[in-house]
């Protein structure tokens, strides 16, 4: 199993706060909401400012999962391409969702202005960098294509102009975006918890769910040591939902992420590998995502997505980075963490309600450091008003993937598929 124990950046550098304790006896609140990462943090401090009381139950502790776990980027846009989503729901729609991104941005900039939250919160803008000569002429139509139709500013640089950007012998050019902006996500996850108690939101941590009962107009979850009821419910579990809910288990399937930090590198050095600071992405199936931080390391992550690799796995990573930037070799790895991503059949994320009558937001694919703040923002919308506003996320039913019951296999598939791709693509 990966070691989910090792020290991840963000851990060793988390700001300090009150520790929630683990629920005891029977509670009773609105709205009870399962998961203290962002969407969970996010829709307990809406709902609380909506005027409904909240109580937030934590397995481990806040920003545990993949908000706490992540590589720190707040980016626009979606797993799918704009171009992509144009051809799946028409351009009116497309701009739409793309315009919903970069809200979810401004969002997450004015909580962190509002109440002050310490996240390292910066302006930085990204280059997404082509893995192959077909992909740059893929960006290039992608950029030209955000500019003209969506009024969206973005350019191209090609394998010559690359070193404005990146020092990597790899790349075949990048597509510059200004619009996103680099955190430190354990430590918004934290401010976003404080700013919710501060309102008067409740935050048990080390409380895992272990059953949800519905009744009539009413629902009870019970935790080993205690119980909530309250009229409604949300589960923000996303890819660490486990079995607590039908429809989770079924259409979010868990891909593994891993990410390394190096100690500390001379400025000299990463002015020549980063000249611009930017946060990096490319275009191979594995999706390598890296960037500097702001005490002068490089944060990398990316490569293979199988669970149960054990700590050998960091190696791999560490020398995808070194082959990708060849001057960073012989740079220590002072941390290395793992964690999971909820990943949908359609790689696009779902706002829902079940059955039962439970809310749910899940399946960011690697996108959701603002989006999932977003949709914390629209499930308390939802609530109180009765719509979450009629996007597109709620139009799409979430998909049961086949055998879902062989997590493990299908991450196997998908793995062996991403090489390929790489390979012949």
């Amino acid at each position: 199993m990966d070691r989910m124990d090792t020290l991840s950046l963000w851990k060793a550098t988390a700001n300090s706060y009150e520790k929630g304790r683990t629920l005891e006896g029977n509670e009773e609140t609105d709205v009870v909401v399962i998961g203290a990462g962002f969407t969970g943090l996010s829709s307990a401090f809406h709902l609380q400012k909506l005027g409904k009381n909240v109580i937030v139950l934590e397995q481990e502790t806040v920003g545990y999962g993949a908000s706490g776990r992540n590589g720190g980027m707040v980016l626009p846009g979606y797993k799918p391409t704009m171009q992509e989503l144009v051809k799946k729901y028409g351009q009116d729609e497309a701009k739409l969702l793309n315009d919903l991104s970069l809200i979810s941005i401004e969002l997450v900039k004015k909580i962190i202005d509002e109440h002050q939250i310490n996240c390292d919160f910066r302006n930085t803008g990204h280059i997404v960098v082509a893995y192959k000569a077909k992909h740059f002429e893929e960006l290039k139509l992608e950029s030209e294509y955000l500019n003209k139709h969506f009024g969206y500013e973005s350019r191209v640089l090609d394998r010559s102009q690359l070193h404005i950007e990146i020092d990597s012998p790899i790349y075949h050019g990048c597509l510059v975006d200004d619009s996103s902006y680099s955190f430190q996500p354990l430590n918004y996850a934290i401010g976003l918890a404080e700013a919710a108690k501060s309102i008067g939101a409740r935050i048990f941590e080390h409380s895992k769910v272990l059953s949800i009962e519905y009744g009539q107009n009413s629902v009870k979850v019970l935790t080993e040591k205690g119980a909530v009821t309250a009229k409604d419910i949300i589960v923000a579990t996303d890819a660490y939902s486990g079995k607590i809910m039908n429809e989770l288990n079924q259409g979010v399937l868990p891909i593994s992420a891993r990410i390394i930090a190096t100690e500390q590198l001379p400025e000299s050095l990463l002015n020549t590998v980063i000249p611009n600071d930017r946060m990096v992405f490319d275009t191979s199936s594995f999706l390598y995502y890296f960037r500097r931080t702001p005490e002068n390391r490089i944060v990398f992550g990316g490569g293979d997505i199988r669970p149960n690799l054990g700590d050998g796995v960091y190696q791999k990573v560490y020398n995808a980075m070194i082959k990708l930037m060849p001057r960073l070799a012989g740079s220590k790895m002072d941390y290395r963490w793992g964690g999971f991503i909820g990943v949908t059949i359609d790689q696009f994320p779902v706002i829902g309600r079940t059955k039962e009558g439970a809310y749910f937001a899940a399946g960011y694919t690697g996108h959701g450091a603002s989006l999932s703040t977003l949709f914390g923002k629209l499930l308390a919308q939802w609530i109180v008003t009765g719509s979450a506003g009629g996007y597109r996320f709620e139009k799409e039913r979430l998909k049961s993937f086949p055998f879902y019951n062989q997590k493990t296999m299908l991450v196997n598939i998908a793995h062996i598929g991403f090489k390929l791709l790489d390979i012949i693509a």
